[in-house]
Parts: C-alpha cells; structure tokens; sequence
C-alpha cells in the first residue's frame, strides 16, 4: 500500500491536501497541491472536513492512502453498500498486519482483504460452510504469514464475535502474501504444482503421508523455497553424495529427481543436482515415520 510514512506507524501528509469529500469520519477524498486525488483511510481522520477544508502538514496514526486510481475507485463502491463500523474495524486489521508483518503492504490489500473480509464475516454469521483445497498447502508454505492471519482472526472475533474458521485463516494468508510485494507463482499454480509433487511421492513410495506431521511440513516448505529461489549454484560434494543415495535409497533418489525435474518444467528454470539430496533425506523422513 502506498503511504507517505514517517516511521512505521505514523503518516505525516507532505504538502497540503484540500478536502473533496468526507465519505464518513474515517475516509476522505482529498487533493494534492498539484491536483493528485488521494483517499485517506484512518480513524477519526474525516470528523467535521468539509469540502474545501485544507489539511496541513501533521502527523495521523495509523493512516493509508489510496493513491491508485482503480483502487479508489473500488474502494468506494465497497464503501457504498458496507458498514461504516465493519470498514474500520478491517482498516483496523490491516495496521496490524502490517504492524506485525513489519514490511510496507501493497496497496491493493485494501480493496481485496477487506471486500474480503466483509463477505467471510458475512458467511460465517450466516453459518455457510467455506471449504478452501488449499488450506494444507498454505500453512506450510507461508508459515509465519499463516500465524499472523490467525492473528487478524482472533482480532475479528474480539472486535465482532463472529469466529471465522480455517479456510479463511488460509485466505486472509494468500492475500497478505500478495499484498508483500513479491512475485510468487499464482495461488492455484503454485497449490497445483506442491499438490502434484506431493500425489507423486506418495504414489511412487507406496504410503500416504501424514500431512500433519513435522517432517511432512518441511517437505512441503523445501518445495515452496525450490520455487523461489529456483537455486542454480552447484556443490563440490554433491556428486559424491548422490551417489551414495543411488546406491543407499534408490527409490527416495528417483522420486526426487523427478520432483525437481517437475519444478524445472513448471518454472522454466534450472535447478542445482543438490535439490535431489534435500528432497530425499526429507522424503526417507516422511517414510520412515
């Protein structure tokens, strides 16, 4: 998201802005000196402005600014039909991903969470069931990211008691990691991808693996950072050491050459020979447990 900080909490507007509009006491339309419309989101932020009023050089709490012109524009069809309330409770959500998160959030977070965050409070009051085919994947791959979701659920709870379950704990994770700023395959992609590696093992072993388990989780993880770092560098001791899973655990060796070729194909990117052994001291893990 787009804010002009001075530190990581507080905003300090540069220049002056002229009130446009006042959406309610916590969103405003303004414009820059030279003529940018920009919306402000922050508690209290639009109580008694008037169009035309000037808002000089201060310091807000917990404020974003929607600069983006799209962004705006949906934002305000979102303002249109919710709840004053429940927008700034979310508004509320997202400083403390943020907070906690410790990096700056890409703008559009705060279109996409919090329309939604809105729906899923929306659904769970209406007690609709929400399935999410991604959620084992997600805690895995996003760990850290997955503790901080379960975080902004807990909030919600103490702010609306309304408990969301799971699988939304899983989406709020998916779209914090959008809003980070990185470039990740897409959700489904990178879900297929773990979830096609995965099958594969499990079929070519002969076992299916306990996805609970710790040793599952890091399997899971070292796929997840293959994708990212798609590592290239090669190791002097790596031949010596696939050798020696050849000769020791074929069948761990040969599942994870072919995992890594997989990854290879799907990412268009080579990956180092040393992969294999990572993969197959994960998967003589899982196995043996």
């Amino acid at each position: 998201m787009m804010n002009v900080a001075n530190g990581e909490r507080d905003v300090k507007m540069k220049g002056t802005f002229t009130v446009d509009k006042a959406f309610n006491n916590n969103v405003i339309v303004a414009r820059s000196e030279s003529g940018e419309e920009v919306i402000f989101i922050g508690k209290g932020i639009g109580f008694g402005k008037k169009p035309g009023d000037v808002l000089s050089e201060q310091k807000y709490e917990k404020v974003f600014i929607l600069a983006d012109q799209e962004e705006q524009e949906k934002y305000i069809k979102l303002l249109a039909r919710e709840k004053q309330e429940t927008l700034l409770i979310i508004h509320e959500a997202i400083e403390k991903i943020r907070e906690w998160m410790g990096v700056e959030l890409h703008e559009r977070i705060h279109f996409a969470l919090a329309q939604h965050l809105v729906l899923a409070l929306e659904r769970s009051r209406n007690g609709t069931e929400i399935h999410n085919p991604f959620l084992t994947e997600t805690k895995w791959l996003y760990h850290e990211t997955y503790r901080i979701s379960q975080q902004v659920v807990a909030f919600l709870y103490e702010k609306t008691t309304v408990q969301l379950p799971e699988a939304e704990t899983g989406f709020i994770t998916l779209h914090i990691q959008s809003a980070i700023g990185r470039e990740f395959l897409s959700k489904k992609e990178s879900g297929d991808l773990i979830d096609r590696c995965v099958s594969y093992a499990e079929e070519k072993a002969g076992v299916s693996f306990n996805k609970e388990g710790v040793h599952f989780q890091r399997f899971v993880q070292h796929l997840h950072e293959m994708i990212e770092r798609s590592m290239t560098n090669e190791y002097p001791i790596e031949k010596k050491m696939i050798h020696l899973l050849k000769e020791e655990n074929s069948l761990c060796y040969n599942i994870s050459r072919n995992i890594v070729r997989m990854i290879e194909k799907s990412i268009q990117q080579s990956i180092s020979g040393v992969e294999i052994v990572f993969l197959s001291i994960h998967l003589q893990r899982i196995i043996a447990k």
